[in-house]
């Protein structure tokens, strides 16, 4: 155990921030490319959806044993945390097997995912994309199992680095499937699974040699352990309610999108939902290293500097979270048109609607963590029993008025309700009153929260340009320049993120 994770989290953050730009890199060049074809990007989103079932097929099972494997790392029992990373993939292991076969039958029914699908290029296009999918679904335990090894150790970045270079690839490979006279969907598909499992294969070589790490043995420990089943049940089984809440109000969009309305409504609503993803995976890295960290102060038992910890992480991404999310927001129109075209620009209100979904991260993220580490079940089940009722509930009240919006606007409600219910845990989990949170972590932030409204208001409608990559990097770097200087504005009004920028300057002096 290291007595310090500060350079670790410098180190997992300087790699996030080349996967952020690699990320609009990604959206800039791969996006344009395959909504060209409106109804077969459709059929590629929907195909490519039902990926979603592989993120929660270990049952709620993998998170359960992640947070106990961090408490045993913490206290320098590997052989636990192994026999906890095995029972867990042992689980993960059996259900994509499961899955694979799911995915193999709808390779020959598409039918079943997509309304008003054509027999002939649409179904066969279907057809090779669940195929291939059937085929790589294993790479799924490779990239969970080196997932839990890095991550416990508060040492992602090894695993980002391997990452990024495999997007670059996968983005530059763009080029040589589409282009001029070229829309090769389904081999680009199948080049991007080949990528995926060869990283996975250097993950496994360099977590070998970096933490000399048996695998041998752990592949003895994929089985079942009663144990260690004990042990983790109960925070599994929330994990699994959890999940299936997730699926209902979170990841069902597109199916339900393609049977009410077809594929072309599916491209439409992907545009928000492809930056909403974004803006998911950005949050999701740069909050998961916090999640091991509580781990290990609860497994020594360091509350107090958990309490101090937890509040911090809330003062300081604030503005990582909301000055991004705040912009895209009210630049949507420039970016939609730049990117995509006119004829996506029925996407615009729903990309507001669904970026703004984050906008309470910095309270729901940590606290979220935090519930899991304390173990708080009943307040997890609660919400997660409510948000997929006012989701679907919306929807059915007003899908027949406001269309296709409506998945867009409920997904945008819950998130909010979910980012309030997050905020009275941590009050009181922190033992302040509102006031005294707002006074001390939102107020300071207002001037710049200020400079951001006006400006992009204000240079907003000069920038509604045509589709281009340059003009569409114009509009993303005039968001970069104000979210900076906003941050500038910030570290002049925020004292706890001044004295944390000035700490980070001297440690890299050291």
């Amino acid at each position: 155990m290291q007595n310090s994770y500060s350079k670790n989290y410098l180190k997992i953050y300087f790699f996030q921030i080349l996967s952020i730009l690699l990320g609009f890199v990604s959206l800039f060049i791969v996006v344009p490319y395959l909504s060209t074809d409106k109804t077969t990007y459709g059929i590629y989103t929907v195909c490519v959806s039902v990926t979603i079932f592989l993120s929660y097929a270990d049952l709620g099972f993998l998170g359960s044993g992640m947070k106990y494997a961090g408490e045993s790392y913490s206290k320098g029992n590997r052989d636990e945390e192994m026999r906890l990373i095995g029972f867990t993939h042992f689980i993960l292991l059996f259900f994509i097997a499961i899955l694979s076969l799911f995915f193999l039958y709808l390779s020959f029914n598409p039918k079943i995912l997509i309304k008003g699908i054509l027999p002939g290029i649409q179904e066969r296009t279907a057809f090779k994309l669940l195929l291939i999918l059937a085929i790589f679904t294993p790479t799924i335990i490779l990239q969970r199992v080196l997932q839990s090894i890095f991550s416990i150790r508060l040492q992602d970045f090894i695993l980002q680095r391997i990452n990024i270079v495999g997007n670059l690839i996968k983005i530059i490979s763009v080029f040589y499937f589409f282009g001029i006279g070229k829309y090769e969907i389904v081999s680009y598909f199948l080049f991007v699974q080949i990528v995926n499992l060869v990283c996975a294969m250097v993950g496994i070589f360099k977590a070998k040699k970096q933490f000399d790490y048996d695998f041998i043995y752990l592949i003895r420990q994929l089985k079942y352990n009663k144990e260690v089943f004990d042990k983790t049940k109960a925070l599994a089984f929330s994990g699994l309610f959890v999940t299936i809440s997730w699926i209902l109000y979170y990841e069902i969009d597109s199916f339900s999108i393609g049977r009410l309305l077809g594929a072309e409504a599916v491209a439409i609503y992907a545009i928000g939902f492809t930056i909403l993803s974004f803006f998911r995976s950005l949050l999701g890295v740069f909050f998961s290293p916090f999640s091991a960290r509580f781990n290990h102060f609860i497994g020594q038992k360091r509350h107090g500097e958990l309490n101090n910890f937890y509040l911090n992480i809330m003062t300081l991404t604030f503005p990582i979270v909301v000055f991004p999310i705040l912009s895209v927001v009210i630049f949507a129109k420039p970016i939609v048109i730049s990117w995509v075209g006119e004829t996506y620009s029925s996407s615009i209100e729903i990309v507001r609607w669904l970026v703004l979904c984050n906008i309470l991260a910095f309270i729901s993220y940590p606290a979220g963590m935090l519930m899991i580490a304390q173990e708080k079940l009943k307040s997890i089940y609660f919400l997660n029993l409510l948000m997929p009722v006012i989701y679907w509930g919306g929807i059915y009240v007003t899908i027949n008025s406001v269309g296709i919006n409506s998945f867009a606007i409920f997904k945008c409600i819950i998130f909010v309700f979910s980012g309030i219910v997050y905020l009275v845990y941590s009050l009181n989990y922190l033992k302040i009153s509102a006031y005294t949170f707002f006074k001390k972590c939102i107020v300071p932030y207002i001037p710049a929260i200020l400079f951001i409204i006006v400006v992009l208001n204000y240079v907003k409608d000069f920038f509604v340009t045509d589709k281009s990559k340059i003009n569409l990097l114009i509009n993303a770097s005039i968001i970069g320049v104000t979210v900076i200087l906003a941050m500038g504005i910030s570290l002049l009004t925020v004292k706890p993120l001044k004295d944390y920028f000035l700490k980070t300057v001297n440690s890299l002096k050291t």
